[in-house]
Parts: structure tokens; C-alpha cells; sequence
């Protein structure tokens, strides 16, 4: 039916990378993955925007493009464009993860929160690291569920419930990120303990897609744990600049029936920026 309403391949194709896919990127990025010309997803790019269709930011000296969630028909698009992708549509119980997600911290744009009972805490991180590996949204975000979180973790729990060893892996490579990003050696340390060094090949992070080999970023600490990314630490390191403060100045999450998070200092997340000479 999509081909039927919306004539212009590149169009499709980007409502595709943008509305099943959930992907984000610059034009230079997004035109890539469609493999459609620079300008003409340019110019498709720009004219969502007018539509409101898609919103960007700028990220690291660039604008990223996303899907607006808020749009009124946001469903219906995400529905209309899923049946025509051949990829099933986003399911209720991905819906409400991200939900409980943004209650932890994540920063998901038009998402609204759902409480999650702190014994289900350690559980929601390892979904939300295998989603993470099918939406690029949510795998920007994780970062800062697991910083808010980083003095409540309980690491047995962890590992229990990241079961499957792609999980496992997943999880440590979340922990690691979020212990650079947030400098953080204690996360650092603990991500080792989820290291499956059974999984010795190179794969894509990503499920959804597979990139062509020059989209790939130079990224080494997903090389580390093996993994292949169209995306840099600058993107995440990004975002989680942008709203760590904010989750640390936020009054402190109360799960039912469980301890409350810890508010990391406030220096926490510039520490690591003044020793790269990059205070704000």
C-alpha cells in the first residue's frame, strides 16, 4: 500500500529507516543506509521536517535526523509503513520496555514513563540491551539507565537474567560504554565479568539492516567486544552529556518495594572532560 501512496522510492525507503527501523543519523548517514543520493534524501529529509514528520538536533557538528513520536498520526505511519517493509510492527511488549526504559533515565521522545518495581530493575536493563540491538534510538539512550542506576546494580541479577550470551555480551558492552562515557572505572571493571569469549567473530550490532561496510564507524570500544557499528561514541557521548545533569538534579527514582538510586556527584560527568582538556 505504500507504493501505492508514496511514489518516490527515497521517500519510502527513509520512512522505512526512520519509522520501522528506528534509525537516526545525518543525511550523509541516512543516505547511506537507503542508498539513495545525498540530495535527494536531502531534500526528502527537509521536507518531513516541514510536515513534522522528523526532528533533528545537532549532534557533534551535525544534524541528525529522527522520527517525531509526538506527530499525531505517529501510530499510523509506524503501522502503514511496517506492513509495507516486510518487517513486523513494532509489539506492545517492546512498546511498554521502552516505557519502563524512560522511567529509568532514557531519554526516548514522546515516550511516556511507566514505573518499574525495583526488583525488576536488573531485568529491565538486559531487555533493554537486547531492544537496544534493534532500535538505534533506544541503544543511544541505555547509557543513561545504566548511570542512574550504577549504585544500585546487582551484578548476580544481572547475570542471571542475560541468559542468552548475545545478551550477556551486550550488557557488558553497555557497561563499559557507560562507565567511559561517565568515567566511571567501577562499571569498567564490571563489564569484564560479562564477556563471553565464546562469541570470537565480528558481527554487526545492529540486527535490522546490515550496513554497508564503509558506513561503518571507527568505534573501539565496539570493536573491543566485537562488535560493528554505523554509529561513533561521539553519538552517544553526545546524549549522554546532554541529559546526565539532568537525571542527577531529577528527584530520585522510587521503584516500589525497593532501595532508591543514589545521585551521583555532580562532577561525575565532567570529570572525564577536564582530563581531555574539554570542560564545559
Amino acid at each position: 500500500m505504500l507504493q501505492y501512496l508514496v511514489t518516490s522510492k527515497v521517500r519510502r525507503r527513509l520512512l522505512m529507516l526512520l519509522w520501522t527501523e528506528r534509525k537516526a543519523g545525518s543525511v550523509a548517514e541516512l543516505a547511506d543506509l537507503a542508498r539513495v543520493a545525498f540530495a535527494s534524501a536531502h531534500t526528502e529529509l527537509k521536507a518531513m521536517q516541514r510536515a513534522q514528520l522528523v526532528v533533528s538536533e545537532r549532534v557533534g557538528g551535525k544534524e541528525v535526523f529522527a522520527a517525531n513520536n509526538d506527530h499525531p498520526g505517529a501510530s499510523t505511519l509506524r503501522a502503514l509503513v511496517a506492513g509495507t517493509s516486510g518487517l513486523p510492527p513494532t509489539s506492545a511488549a517492546d512498546e511498554l520496555l521502552r516505557r519502563e526504559l524512560v522511567s529509568l533515565g532514557a531519554p526516548l521522545r514522546g515516550v511516556e514513563p511507566a514505573e518499574v518495581v525495583a526488583s525488576k530493575w536488573m531485568a529491565t536493563l538486559v531487555r533493554g540491551a537486547a531492544l537496544a540491538r534493534r532500535d538505534a534510538v533506544v541503544a543511544r539512550a541505555l547509557p543513561l539507565c545504566f548511570w542512574r542506576l550504577r549504585d544500585s546494580l546487582d551484578l548476580q541479577a544481572l547475570q542471571a537474567e542475560a541468559v542468552a550470551p548475545e545478551d550477556k555480551h551486550a550488557v557488558g558492552f553497555f557497561l563499559e560504554l557507560t562507565g567511559e562515557l561517565g568515567g566511571d572505572r567501577r562499571l569498567v571493571g564490571l563489564a569484564e565479568s560479562f564477556r563471553d569469549r565464546r562469541l570470537t567473530s565480528v558481527r554487526d550490532f545492529f540486527h535490522q539492516s546490515p550496513a554497508r561496510r564503509e558506513t561503518f564507524r571507527e568505534f573501539p570500544l565496539a570493536a573491543r567486544w566485537g562488535f560493528r557499528m554505523n554509529t561513533d561514541a561521539e553519538s552517544f557521548r553526545s546524549l549522554f552529556e546532554k541529559f546526565v545533569k539532568r537525571i542527577e538534579t531529577r528527584p530520585r527514582y522510587r521503584g516500589k518495594g525497593g532501595p532508591t538510586p543514589r545521585a551521583a556527584p555532580q562532577s561525575a560527568s565532567t570529570s572525564i572532560l577536564r582530563a581531555r582538556g574539554r570542560t564545559r
